[in-house]
């Protein structure tokens, strides 16, 4: 038993260290016994031991795939997939998406020979497939420039034979494509010519710099032409001499006038050097367009890619408010309420980290680009002075922290929030560049700015965050900020850390500098606009834990609340009920707007992103039922354009998750709002 169960083990182990997908079924339902890592990760982390092939993936149904594995399981016999595609749903909610996979379906048999389970095998290669249809029409579109070019071009691998040959090549020859491809150029060089053209072309080609060639060809009509050919190096992804590309133009009419009018010789020269300028130049045009298109939709991809990460980024925060709305709300009653002095300690201890988790979705949010950013003048060294606790926890024992901050920095123009991200960020990276440790050095300084490629003219606030690490070359600095790009291993960065440090910066109208040299360690210097200090009124800060909970003025006032989530509907319900107020509930915007017809609150507590009709929508229809009903926004994400269109620039906002004192003042202010402009009028 011992001995097997030590098979079972080791059989795990080659499972999770295989590069590709595999998995391991029982019986003729298919039941899931055994899956590596990285069949998780292609189907999307699902629970799959235990269970039939069909309940764990019902958007195959109609796909061939549970009858693939039928036909192996009845028959014994192996299936071999190649590129095949399968439209899986990776993410739960999410709409299937088509994959492209290599696979084998291998039929395990017991000591009788009977089928008792399937063994698969395979790997996603949906991005190979990808980048070889990209390679394809890359060559499609070269080979389209070379044949519309007017002289003949080639390309040659290292045994000198031709890999591609232009119309024009194949013109010239009078003869088919396949013909001109393996046709034996040197069979049509004049005698008195072949004897230097094939030592000059050795020649030039061991030089493995460009090289031209002049001689006479017999062409495909049997006339010889004057033949000007220009060759240069090929090289391959990895620097590699790989072979020869070379265009050729006819010179006969130069020659033939060269003979004739020997006088006239430089001004034929001329005028062949130009006419060789004028259609290389013109080859270089059509290449240089091809680089742009090309640079052009990797910036589109990128894009795209980008906006997709920000939509993924802003839903999940947008999810987190609304469970953080009623477990703060709880924890704050409960802790205001609690009469035992354990009970109410960790009560407050659960409710400090529910409000960091609230921070952590506002800062998703802003990286997400849904929410924006709060800029102000900020005192640098304080948020970095605030930090010293937080570094020390997240950096570890084995780093040193120095800091020195130059008292003369004062205020930068930024998110105080995204400051500290910005700065946690380049610690944990300077960290990571020091696996066996090292002194990780934090210091300001101001620096003036005159003329910069990204920066306006004037005084900046700079941070800087070096590490004594490993450092890096010049060619990983250079993509060092582009989103998604990391050096460190699987599963240890997203390689988005210094694109949203980057991303920061220049939301607040400054930018990032990185210097480094291998062995020696980096520096990183984040710049904002200097700024001037806030005004005496604008520095008082709020108390830790916000206002204090206090029993309404407007006592029996009716709030009615519209909100989808049901949880954060009854939260609502309850707080204001507390309160002193009177709540009604409304589960949609419908209902929310037949509740409005059957008699007026006083207020309206509306969420925005609901199914059917949205907030806005919600409110722009509650006003032309009731142009004076006072509307409170409640909202975990931060739909602002939105919400101005609807209601005007001064929207009042409830942001989840909230306290309960925020809860009050927002509801106490906008009736109070009311009833004086009731009384005015």
């Amino acid at each position: 038993m011992a001995g097997k169960a030590l098979d079972t083990e080791r059989l795990q182990q080659l499972f999770d260290q295989a590069p590709g997908f595999m998995a391991l079924s029982k019986g003729p339902d298919h039941v899931f016994e055994m899956v590596n890592p990285s069949y998780l990760r292609l189907v999307g982390e699902r629970d799959l031991i235990g269970r039939t092939a069909r309940e764990a993936f019902p958007e195959l149904e109609g796909q061939q795939f549970f009858s693939l594995l039928d036909h192996v399981y009845q028959t014994g016999k192996a299936v071999t997939g190649r590129a095949r595609p399968l439209r899986l749903r990776r993410h739960a909610g999410a709409e299937p998406e088509e994959r492209l996979l290599d696979f084998v379906f291998q039929p395990i048999t017991d000591a009788k020979g009977k089928v008792t389970g399937i063994f698969a095998q395979g790997s996603d290669v949906t991005e190979l497939h990808q980048a070889e249809l990209a390679l394809r029409e890359s060559e499609e579109r070269f080979r389209l420039i070379a044949d519309s070019a007017p002289v003949p071009m080639w390309v040659t691998r290292l045994d000198r034979k031709r890999s591609f040959v232009n119309r024009a090549y194949v013109e010239f020859l009078g003869i088919t494509y396949e013909e001109a491809v393996d046709f034996d150029w040197r069979s049509i060089i004049h005698p008195d010519d072949a004897d230097r053209i094939v030592s000059e072309s050795i020649a030039g080609e061991a030089t493995l710099k460009p090289f031209v060639l002049e001689g006479r060809y017999r062409a495909g009509d049997g006339e010889w032409h004057w033949i000007r050919s220009e060759s240069q190096p090929r090289w391959g992804p990895g620097g590699e001499h790989i072979g020869f590309i070379g265009v050729a133009h006819d010179i006969t009419a130069s020659k033939e006038a060269e003979r004739k009018l020997r006088e006239m010789n430089d001004t034929l020269e001329r005028r062949v050097a130009e006419r060789t300028a004028d259609l290389t130049a013109a080859l270089d045009r059509l290449q240089a367009e091809v680089s742009d298109r090309l640079r052009a939709e990797e910036a589109l991809r990128q894009a795209q890619k980008m906006e997709a990460v920000g939509q993924l980024t802003g839903g999940i925060a947008h999810d987190f408010n609304n469970l953080l709305t009623p477990i703060m709300g709880g924890l704050e009653i409960i802790a205001s309420r609690a009469t035992d002095e354990r009970m109410k300690r960790i009560a407050e201890t659960a409710l400090e980290s529910a409000r960091r988790g609230a921070k952590l979705t506002g800062q998703l949010l802003a990286f997400s680009r849904i929410q924006r950013i709060s800029m102000a003048p900020v005192a640098v060294n304080e948020v970095i002075a605030n930090m010293q606790e937080l570094l020390r926890h997240t950096i570890g024992r084995n780093v040193a922290i120095e800091t020195r901050l130059d008292p003369e920095v004062r205020h930068g123009m930024c998110d105080p929030n995204q400051l500290e991200n910005a700065i946690l960020n380049l610690a944990i990276n300077g960290r990571d560049a020091m696996p066996e440790g090292g002194t990780l050095t934090i210091s300001t300084g101001r620096m003036s700015v005159s003329s910069d490629a990204e920066l306006e003219p004037g005084d900046y606030i700079c941070v800087s965050v070096a590490d004594t690490g490993e450092g890096m070359p010049p060619d990983v600095i250079a993509r060092a900020i582009e989103p998604f790009f990391s050096t460190k291993p699987l599963g240890k960065g997203t390689g988005l850390g210094l694109a949203q440090v980057y991303g920061i910066a220049r939301q607040s109208g400054g930018t990032i500098r990185i210097e480094s040299e291998l062995g020696t360690g980096t520096v990183v210097r984040l710049l904002m606009p200097a700024a001037a200090a806030p005004e005496a009124a604008e520095r008082q800060e709020k108390p830790e834990n916000g206002p204090s909970v206090t029993v309404a003025a407007s006592r029996g006032a009716k709030v009615l609340v519209i909100d989808d989530d049901t949880d954060v509907r009854a939260f609502l319900a309850d707080s204001l009920q507390s309160l002193g107020y009177g709540a009604t509930e409304a589960e949609d915007g419908e209902s929310g707007l037949a509740e409005l017809e059957r008699g007026p609150p006083d207020l309206v507590l509306l969420d925005y992103a609901m199914p059917g009709m949205n907030g806005a929508e919600v409110a722009r229809a509650a006003r032309k039922l009731r142009p004076d009903l006072p509307i409170v926004f409640v909202t975990g994400y931060a739909e602002t354009d939105q919400l101005e269109a609807a209601l005007g620039p001064d929207v009042p906002v409830l942001r989840k998750p909230f306290t309960l004192a925020q809860l009050a003042a927002a509801v106490e202010e906008q009736i109070a709002a009311r009833k004086a402009h009731e009384t005015t009028s």
